[in-house]
């Protein structure tokens, strides 16, 4: 059903699809799509937009992407942030919860998404950012390393396993990094 094959009908049917930045007068949208799709809280989404990827960009810490139709629906999302504060010590920032709606599915969402937290997390003056991805999820490991990403060095990798095992993930994960030019 979400083929490529059925892509045109999908397109027709979705419209046209807008990749930007979470703003918090999109919050109402990011937490319809967070009860069906992501497996974060509400008010973990509501507190981070409120006291960082909603922040004017001068003050802007990560970010949140979102693809939107013309009615303002929230089709895709994924953000880029630190782990820190969730109590895991790993350094920098990371591409989290990257997540696309089936009917948008092969369009290019997950790509865009990606782009446009690569450009804030420059923006904001990173130098590098990271990715952990379940190893079984070959879809976001190809648009990953199709964007740059390139496995991180195995001490990280080890590392960022380890404090999810010890958070109690349960799946092995392929950590990927990309470095920035400025």
């Amino acid at each position: 059903l979400f083929s490529g094959w059925t892509r045109p009908l999908r397109r027709h049917f979705v419209g046209p699809v807008e990749i930007r930045l979470v703003r918090q007068d999109d919050l109402d949208a990011l937490l319809a799509f967070a009860t069906e799709r992501l497996v974060v809280s509400g008010t973990f989404l509501r507190r981070q937009l409120r006291d960082r990827w909603g922040l004017p960009e001068e003050r802007r810490v990560g970010g949140a992407a979102g693809a939107f139709d013309a009615q303002g629906r929230l089709f895709g999302f994924a953000w880029v942030d630190d782990y820190r504060q969730e109590g895991l010590a790993l350094e920098g920032l990371w591409v989290r919860s990257l997540v696309v709606a089936p009917r948008v599915r092969r369009m290019g969402v997950a790509t865009a998404l990606v782009r446009c937290l690569v450009e804030e997390a420059r923006r904001q003056g990173a130098d590098r950012v990271h990715a952990d991805i379940d190893e079984d999820n070959t879809a976001s490991l190809r648009t990953f390393s199709g964007l740059g990403f390139r496995p991180a060095p195995e001490a990280l990798t080890t590392a960022t396993n380890q404090q999810w095992d010890a958070a109690g993930g349960s799946k092995r994960l392929v950590v990927l990094v990309r470095v920035l030019s400025a």
